[in-house]
C-alpha cells in the first residue's frame, strides 16, 4: 500500500468511527433500513428508521449501544419521505430534535387530500386496476398520506432545498436532488475527518436498485425512470468516496455503483419493451405481470409504469387511452 493510500485508508477508519449505523427491521426486502448517526457538537441522525412500537424500541436499543438517547439528538435529516425512514420522527421530534426535510417533501405534504385522491383515482385507473382493488389501492395511498403528514410534521419542519450547500448543526452539506425512487430524494455530502462521504438514502445501494416509486400511483408515475437516470447523472459528481444507504452494506466506489444502477435500469427498460412486445396493446399491470409474474406489491407495476413512460417518450411505445385505462403496444 502506497502512503497515500495507507492515508486515506487511515482516514475513512477514523471517519467510520464518527458515523454509527442503526438498524431498523421491516416486512419488505432487504428486511432492513438503516439509519446514521453523526457525531459532533449538535448530533445528526440522518433518516429516523421504521414506524410503530418495535421502531421506537429498536431506535432506543441502537442509540443506547453507542451511549446515546433520543434527547442527545439536536437534527434528523430526512433523505425522503417513505414509511421506513421518517418511522420515528415523533419520538425523535418530542426528545428535542430539530427534523429537517426536502423542500419537495413538505410541498406535497400539504397537498389537499382531494386534489391528491384525484390524482390517485386518474393514475390507478390508467395502471389497470379495477373493482375492490382499485378502491384499496386509492384509500392506500391517502392514508400513507395522511400517515406522513404526522410523522413529518411538515409546519414545524425545516425546508431543505436541492443542489444547494446547507448548515446543519454547524456543518456543511452538499446536497444532490435524486428523484427517481422518490420525487423528493435528496442525497448529503459532507468530509468527516478528511473523507468526502455520502448519504444516499435509497438513490445508490450496491447490491440492487429501489424500485422506481417517484410519486407512487399519482400523476407524474410515468416520469419515474427518467428522473432516476436524471439522479444518478448528478450523484456521479459527487467527490465521496465512501457512501452509507439507507440499504445494504456501506461501501466505497460510488461511481461503479452509479454505473450499475444504470445499467440496472437499461435492463428494465428492456424487459419493458420485450413484455409490451410480447402482450400489448395492454395496460401496465398487464405488462408488469408478463415482466415479472403475479403482481403482489406494487413496486413491480410502479416500475413498469415508470419504464414504459420513458420508453412512450422515445418512441419505443405508444399507448391509447379506453375509459381511462392505458393500453400500451410496441410502435
Amino acid at each position: 500500500m502506497t502512503a497515500d493510500a495507507s492515508c486515506r485508508a487511515v482516514r475513512a477508519d477514523r471517519a467510520h468511527e464518527r458515523i454509527h449505523r442503526l438498524e431498523f427491521d421491516v416486512p419488505w426486502p432487504p428486511k432492513h433500513v438503516a439509519a446514521y448517526l453523526l457525531e459532533g457538537e449538535e448530533p445528526i441522525l440522518f433518516d429516523a428508521g421504521a414506524p410503530d412500537d418495535a421502531g421506537e424500541t429498536e431506535l432506543r436499543e441502537g442509540l443506547a449501544e453507542i451511549g446515546y438517547e433520543p434527547a442527545d439528538i439536536d437534527h434528523v435529516v430526512v433523505t425522503h419521505v417513505h414509511s421506513d425512514h421518517i418511522g420515528q420522527l415523533p419520538v425523535l421530534r418530542a426528545a428535542g430534535a430539530t427534523v429537517h426535510a426536502p423542500a419537495r417533501s413538505l410541498s406535497r405534504l400539504e397537498r389537499d387530500l382531494e386534489t391528491a385522491r384525484e390524482g390517485f383515482r386518474e393514475m390507478t385507473t390508467a395502471a389497470g386496476y379495477e373493482g375492490d382493488r382499485y378502491t384499496e389501492i386509492v384509500e392506500e395511498e391517502l392514508e400513507e398520506l395522511r400517515r406522513d403528514r404526522r410523522l413529518v410534521e411538515p409546519e414545524t419542519a425545516r425546508m431543505i432545498e436541492p443542489d444547494a450547500t446547507v448548515t446543519i448543526g454547524g456543518r456543511e452539506f452538499e446536497t444532490f436532488a435524486t428523484p427517481g425512487h422518490a420525487v423528493d430524494h435528496l442525497c448529503f455530502e459532507t468530509t468527516v475527518e478528511g473523507t468526502t462521504v455520502l448519504f444516499s438514502g435509497d438513490a445508490l445501494i450496491e447490491p440492487f436498485r429501489a424500485g422506481a416509486f417517484q410519486v407512487g400511483l399519482d400523476y407524474g408515475a410515468d416520469e419515474a425512470v427518467d428522473a432516476y437516470y436524471e439522479a444518478m447523472d448528478r450523484l456521479a459528481e459527487t467527490d465521496a468516496t465512501v457512501v452509507f444507504p439507507g440499504h445494504g452494506p456501506v461501501f466505497e466506489g460510488p461511481q461503479a455503483v452509479i454505473a450499475a444502477t444504470q445499467d440496472r435500469l437499461d435492463t428494465l427498460l428492456e424487459e419493458t419493451r420485450e413484455a409490451a412486445a410480447a402482450v400489448g396493446p395492454a395496460s401496465p399491470l398487464a405488462i408488469a405481470e408478463q415482466r415479472v409474474g403475479t403482481v403482489r406489491h406494487m413496486a413491480p407495476l410502479l416500475d413498469t409504469l415508470g419504464a414504459l413512460g420513458t420508453l412512450e417518450r422515445e418512441g419505443a411505445v405508444t399507448y391509447e387511452t379506453e375509459d381511462g385505462v392505458r393500453y400500451y403496444e410496441i410502435a
